[in-house]
C-alpha cells in the first residue's frame, strides 16, 4: 500500500477557525511581553538581588521580549495573509 497523502494525513480547517488561532497567538505575544515588562520592572527595583545577577535576568528577559515581539509581527502579516486570501481550507 502507497503512504496516506498529506491531505489525508492531516486535518484541514477553515479559514475562520486559523484566523481565531492567530488572534490567539497575538493575544499570548502581547500578554507575554507585558508580564515580562512587568517581572524586569519588579527585579529591578525591589529585588535586592547583586548587580550581576539583576543584569542576567534583564538580558534573559529582554531576549524573551525581542521574541515575542518579532513572534507577534510574524503573526500580523500572516493575518494580513490569510484575511487577504480567498481560499478557505489550510
Amino acid at each position: 500500500m502507497f503512504p496516506p497523502s498529506m491531505d489525508q494525513r492531516f486535518e484541514k480547517m477553515t479559514r475562520e477557525e486559523l484566523i481565531k488561532h492567530i488572534q490567539e497567538g497575538i493575544k499570548t505575544e502581547e500578554s507575554a511581553v507585558t508580564i515580562y515588562s512587568r517581572h524586569l520592572a519588579a527585579i529591578v527595583s525591589r529585588s535586592g538581588l547583586p548587580e550581576s545577577d539583576i543584569s542576567k535576568i534583564k538580558k534573559t528577559l529582554e531576549i524573551l521580549i525581542k521574541a515575542n515581539r518579532a513572534h507577534k509581527k510574524f503573526l500580523d502579516s500572516l493575518m494580513k495573509r490569510v484575511q487577504g486570501e480567498s481560499i478557505d481550507a489550510y
